[in-house]
């Protein structure tokens, strides 16, 4: 029993796919592997600095400052016996900073006067940066609970009127004056959505929900530009294309079949990439079937953008090379990594018409924010709009392409 000439070609491609371990490879497990390393480095898991410590004080509060920062999960401490040992560990590459507590720090603190701290960091300009701009943070959120518990206590031991130099200062005012020098500026912070105030408000990488975004929208980009000049490119590489045009299936029919194709194949991606997202970060997303029209619509996009950007190069070496940089470059200008707002003026005007922009968006409204049916109308219409403009261009252009040797 012979089947649709869409679904023979479609049929044909996915024995291909499972066919070549080269493809399963940059479809399956390439995306996979990008998942791990994203999450690695801004997803919270695991430590990303190594740091040598010398505890000189060994009191409770340099005890208890060690602790707190060995909690973070953004460094792992390796306690050292000397300062000559720390070093070591630092230059050889086995710790990117050596960090010093001095004699006294803890007495200090107790006692009314400033601490210090010391260190050294590796001579790698990034890694300086970024092992002092984190020990900075987290100083500043130490010395600002330090300072909380110490007004706690001088309120305890103030008496109820503060009087001499001319002054008369009630008990409460006393309190208010020393929190203002403690922290004359506070920040807070909240989402304009959610606007209670909570620790995390202002985490954007923190934000793990995002990641399935990030997966999801990193397929239909890049994957699926991808997946569709493989589908194209190598008819012409196995001298298969003229066999095709040939068949009685009409081209309509030929580019169907590569899209069904490449379809599935792009949806096996997405699903394994989502249950592994899920299973390694575990995030807190709202998950509603209103992101299936927008995966869809999205994919076939990408599919049909693939398959024009095949179809305009001149071989199919050139069409790979094509393919890759404008879906890595599409990657970097849709809001996938970082926000719109970084981008210059022009730029992100232009990142704003990208329909895989939308996608991001919609995606992140719908699983990070909760928001409904409203935000995805316009998005799921505007990719099903440039699909259908990919597509066709590409049913113009494929009787050129097939006979171009």
């Amino acid at each position: 029993m012979r089947l649709n000439p869409a679904l023979e070609v479609a049929r044909k491609d996915l024995l291909s796919f499972f066919r070549s371990k080269s493809t399963l490879f940059w479809t399956l497990a390439f995306p996979i592997l990008m998942m791990l390393l994203f999450s690695s480095m801004f997803g919270g898991r695991g430590a990303m600095f190594t740091v040598a410590v010398v505890d000189r004080d060994g009191g409770t509060i340099s005890r208890a400052f060690l602790d707190g920062l060995n909690s973070t999960n953004v460094t792992r401490l390796i306690s050292s016996e000397s300062v000559d040992e720390a070093r070591s560990l630092v230059k050889d590459g086995k710790a990117d900073a050596l960090l010093i507590v001095p004699r006294g720090f803890s007495g200090n603190l107790t006692s009314g006067s400033s601490a210090e701290l010391i260190i050294y960091t590796s001579e790698d300009p990034q890694v300086r940066t970024a092992v002092t701009n984190m020990l900075k943070g987290f100083i500043d959120a130490f010395s600002e609970e330090y300072r909380k518990r110490a007004l706690a206590v001088l309120e305890e031991r103030m008496p109820p009127e503060i009087q001499g130099g001319g002054m008369n200062l009630t008990r409460r005012r006393a309190i208010d004056y020393l929190q203002s020098l403690a922290e004359p500026v506070r920040l807070r912070i909240a989402s304009v959505a959610k606007p209670e105030v909570t620790s995390d408000t202002a985490a954007y990488w923190k934000e793990e929900g995002h990641w399935v975004t990030v997966m999801l929208a990193y397929t239909l980009i890049f994957s699926g530009m991808v997946g569709a000049a493989s589908l194209l490119a190598y008819e012409k590489l196995l001298g298969t294309v003229k066999r095709l045009i040939a068949s009685p299936a009409s081209r309509w029919s030929l580019l169907t079949g590569k899209l069904l194709g490449g379809l599935a194949i792009l949806t096996l991606s997405q699903v394994i990439l989502v249950l592994l997202t899920i299973l390694w970060l575990r995030p807190e997303v709202s998950w509603t079937p209103l992101i299936i029209p927008i995966v869809v619509a999205g994919d076939l996009a990408s599919l049909g953008l693939g398959l024009l950007v095949v179809e305009l190069s001149p071989n199919p070496k050139a069409a790979s090379e094509a393919v890759t940089t404008v879906g890595i470059m599409l990657q970097f200008v849709s809001g996938l990594y970082f926000p719109l707002s970084f981008l210059p003026g022009p730029l992100r005007s232009l990142a704003e018409a990208i329909p895989f922009t939308w996608a991001v968006k919609a995606l992140d409204g719908l699983m990070v924010m909760g928001e409904g049916l409203e935000s995805v109308i316009a998005p799921a219409a505007y990719l099903a709009v440039a699909a259908l403009v990919f597509t066709s261009l590409a049913w113009i252009l494929f009787p050129r392409w097939a006979r171009v040797e």
